[in-house]
């Protein structure tokens, strides 16, 4: 077959004399070369294998001389369904299903669309790549083989009639594993097949006693995996006979005695050396002898599903818990806790080992990076859905999807890490819309909580303004002021708080401007008391300090500070009138900004912006709240 290799030698050979090639000729020659690697079928630029969990023996850990933290977004992409199957890359392109049936190949760089294939059905199993080809299987289990450069059907096989599963909860099916040439996976009637992954002929199917849910793991021409009966099996992958199968705790129990299955191994196993880590739906975490089928420890979660894939380096097996909302390290040698870090949601999601750092995602919609040895979390990046997907890591980035219909793409950048000894609070009081009429209000009261801050509300505010506010925060949800905090002007207990050294954010024009009426309804505008309480000059007390709407960017120290790029504010001042100046308008106003009270870094009014309708991102306003605050 002709290749770029051959290709290139052709191109050297036919140069002038001494083989010396000009520029002109050196990139026309580069672009001819990349234009083949990516359009031949089987070509280098999808020759790699990938897969979920990495290897057939899901023990794939990455491993970077550079130390990267996955914390900034690259590129997000809106598939407009939930995505909660795990996504693999190529050295081009990242590929992943969605929960309406289609399947994207997207560029790995920039998130553009380079194909969709549809497949009809919900697509909750995570692809494999190799030899050129795609394989998935989608809810109506009909397992595809797709062309990686066009996603044209180049084999499908639809599977046997489902068994009846009512204790069905959560949304994993089985995932293809890549070995010697076939594809190994686990059904919903109740078999696991062996594919010849070139034309798709079944080369052998194992009955269990339920349907297959989990991945199988491959490992010394044996396939592992479980049955939502609580059985895990091993299989020899030549012949497709039963070696040992071992019984876990859940096997033994009826799901009626307890209302919700604890039967099922939804969890896919992890082989590491002559060990076999799996979770299950009883409770417990196995390390079982992957040649014996002998049991050598469990780790209890005390009814908690484990549906977490377990991820291994060295000593350390890490995993998730579901209604328990925890992420736990044990020792893979006795079994025994090594540290344990609560979530405030459940995690189904599987992680991943960068270096020496954890990657996971939780239902509150937080992916977490965790210190491997220790637990510490290093950052979360929030999206607005809940995280059942796997993160990926492929070359500079990590993927993974949302419930909010998103792939992400992160890139390296500076960690936000949970400031030890801050006081945080959010200030949310019901029936106060004045500004974020759509509920904007609540969605961020919430999500603040879910990230360590209590809510408070305004009988709770005047003693919170009182307190030394030094390492203390108070993000105003409610983009209101109530009266009685603002008694006093320059000896309220607003200026108390900030004279103090505490930290106030707003997210919508400065509520100490708004006059309400009996109803907390907005009726007008008093920019002379911002001077009065606060001691900002906004201009006259008429529109003309309004300033307009008007559309606003960043500066460098706003993106420091973790801000969006731009937004649309109102309210602009001149830059000389406050601190530190976070974003601009197009007008050279600033439109984000600190304005000081107190000596302490971490002191000062925060002016900053939530569109009113809301935002699918809110994690922009945590890191502004927290920055360098301790």
């Amino acid at each position: 077959m002709f290749c770029a290799v051959a290709f290139h030698k052709n191109l050297i050979t036919a140069s002038p004399k001494n083989h010396e090639i000009d520029a002109t000729q050196l990139t026309a020659m580069m672009k001819i070369i990349t234009a083949i690697a990516f359009v031949l079928p089987g070509s280098l630029a999808f020759s790699q294998t990938a897969m979920f969990r990495g290897t057939p023996g899901h023990t794939s850990n990455y491993q970077t001389a550079r130390q990267i933290i996955f914390t900034d977004e690259a590129w997000s992409f809106k598939a407009n369904a939930p995505i909660r199957s795990t996504a693999v890359a190529s050295a081009s392109t990242v590929f992943f299903g969605s929960s309406d049936g289609r399947f994207y190949a997207l560029e790995k760089s920039t998130g553009k669309t380079r194909w969709v294939f549809n497949s009809g059905s919900s697509i909750e199993s995570s692809p494999a790549l190799d030899k050129g080809k795609l394989f998935f299987s989608n809810n109506s289990q009909t397992l595809f083989a797709l062309d990686a450069l066009t996603g044209r059907v180049v084999w499908k096989y639809n599977f046997g009639e489902n068994k009846n599963y009512e204790w069905a909860f959560d949304y994993y099916y089985s995932s293809p594993t890549v070995f010697n040439n076939s594809i190994v996976i686990g059904a919903k009637d109740g078999y696991v097949y062996k594919f010849n992954e070139a034309n798709g002929q079944v080369a052998w199917k194992f009955q269990t006693q339920n349907i297959v849910r989990s991945t199988a793991a491959i490992d010394n021409n044996t396939v592992y995996f479980g049955d939502v009966d609580g059985i895990l099996y091993a299989v020899d992958f030549i012949s497709g006979k039963e070696k040992w199968k071992f019984l876990t705790v859940g096997n033994g129990l009826k799901n009626e005695d307890s209302g919700f299955d604890r039967r099922a191994i939804i969890s896919s196993p992890t082989i590491k050396d002559d060990k076999l880590f799996v979770g299950c739906r009883d409770g417990f975490f196995y390390a079982v002898n992957k040649n014996t089928g002998k049991e050598i420890w469990r780790v209890d979660h005390e009814v908690s599903w484990v549906i977490s894939s377990l991820a291994v380096k060295d000593t350390i097996v890490v995993t998730g818990t579901s209604d328990g909302r925890f992420v736990q390290a044990v020792s893979s040698n006795t079994g025994k806790q090594i540290w344990r870090i609560a979530t405030n949601s459940i995690v189904w999601s599987s992680p991943v080992i960068h270096n020496d750092k954890v990657y996971i995602g939780s239902g509150e919609g937080v992916l977490y990076c965790l210190d491997l040895h220790t637990g510490q979390i290093i950052n979360r990046f929030q999206t607005s859905g809940s995280i059942f997907s796997s993160p990926v890591v492929n070359d500079s980035l990590l993927f993974f999807g949302s419930d909010n219909g998103k792939l992400y793409a992160l890139r390296n950048g500076e960690p936000h890490p949970s400031p030890k000894n801050l006081k945080r609070f959010v200030f949310y009081e019901r029936g106060t819309r004045i500004y974020f009429p759509g509920g904007s209000d609540v969605k961020l009261a919430t999500y603040l909580s879910d990230n360590g801050y209590s809510i408070i509300n305004s009988i709770k505010l005047d003693s919170v303004l009182q307190t030394d506010g030094e390492n203390s925060v108070i993000v105003f949800a409610s983009n209101y002021f109530p009266k009685e905090v603002l008694n006093g002007y320059e000896k309220s207990s607003l200026r108390k708080y900030l004279d103090n050294g505490g930290r106030i954010v707003v997210c919508g024009i400065n509520p100490v401007v708004a006059k309400y009426d009996e109803n907390k309804s907005l009726n007008g505008f008093n920019f002379l008391l911002a001077d009065s309480v606060l001691g900002i000059k906004y201009g006259p007390n008429d529109l003309r300090s309004h300033k307009g709407i008007y559309p606003s960017f960043a500066t460098e120290e706003g993106k420091k500070w973790g801000l969006k790029n731009f937004w649309i504010s109102s309210l602009g001042i001149e830059p000389s009138k406050v601190d530190i100046v976070l974003g601009k308008n197009e007008n050279g106003l600033a439109a984000a900004w600190v304005k000081k009270y107190h000596s302490s870094k971490g002191s000062g009014f925060v002016q900053i912006w939530l569109e009113q309708d809301g935002s699918d991102d809110l994690s922009y306003i945590l890191k502004v709240a927290e920055h360098g605050l301790e």
